[in-house]
Order: structure tokens, then sequence, then C-alpha cells
């Protein structure tokens, strides 16, 4: 919650019904729509210095190839939604454009990730050829409330 909630019971209550309504707070945010955002989604916008696939397989999924997610390059920003009801394992490959690969491909790989994503969060995903990183932009939804 924000400072103003924790002075003020009526933007606390605002807050904690937008949580219950599954509501993000606000409609935009750095140019993404986050009112079109539906229940257990997140933004990941990609920055890199080269060019790469990003991949996903869930933590629930067993022995199941790893899947294209999204291709990013330097010379665009991009963005694109993500599940964040269940845990993943991302994956960057440099020069990657097939639709799935294999666990055990290691060929091109730059980096292995397990985020830990929140629902209505913006989180910028910075992979370079020193490594990746993830960012948190915008907080996410505490779904679960303030505990007291």
């Amino acid at each position: 919650m924000n400072e103003t909630a924790d002075n003020d019971p009526w933007m606390w209550i605002r807050d904690v019904m937008r949580t219950w309504l599954e509501d993000p707070g606000v409609e935009e945010h750095q140019g993404l729509n986050m009112s079109a955002l539906k229940m257990d989604q997140a933004y990941i916008v990609g920055v890199t210095d080269r060019d790469v696939g990003v991949y996903a397989v869930s933590d629930d999924c067993f022995r199941c190839p790893f899947e294209l997610q999204k291709n990013l390059s330097p010379e665009a920003e991009s963005w694109w939604v993500v599940n964040t009801a269940r845990r993943m394992t991302w994956r960057v490959y440099a020069d990657a454009t097939e639709k799935f690969t294999s666990v055990r491909n290691t060929s091109g790989l730059l980096c292995q990730l397990r985020p830990n994503l929140g629902e209505f969060g913006v989180y910028t995903l910075n992979a370079t050829g020193d490594g990746c990183n993830i960012r948190t932009d915008r907080e996410p939804v505490d779904i679960y409330m303030r505990k007291y």
C-alpha cells in the first residue's frame, strides 16, 4: 500500500476494494494499458543489445519444451503479457526464432531465470551478452492485502 493509504482509512479501504476486485489501480503506466490486463497477468518490457528469443516453461509441466514468448531486438523496445498464476522458468537465447526448444539445448543460451512476478506488475527484462536481470517498474497488487 502507499503512504497516503497508511494515513487515511478511506484510501486504505479503496486500495483493499481494488485488490478484491482485481483492479490495477491505474489506467496507464509508462504507455502500457493497465486496465487491459486480466486477473493473474503482468507486463514484461524487453530491452536487449542483440537479437534474442525469450522462452518459458511452466514449473507445472513435466518434460515440456521451452516455448517462445517473444523475440526481442535492440532496435525496438518490446512488451508482452505474462501469466503470473504459475511460476515459470525462462531462458534467453541469442538469435533464437524456433517456436519450441529442448530443455537440453544450451546453444546460444545467455541466461536462465525464475522470476517471481505478481498480478498487475510491470517488469523490465534486460538481456545482454553479460547476462540478464529483471527489474520491477511497478509493484504488483497485493492480492493478500496488508497483514497486521
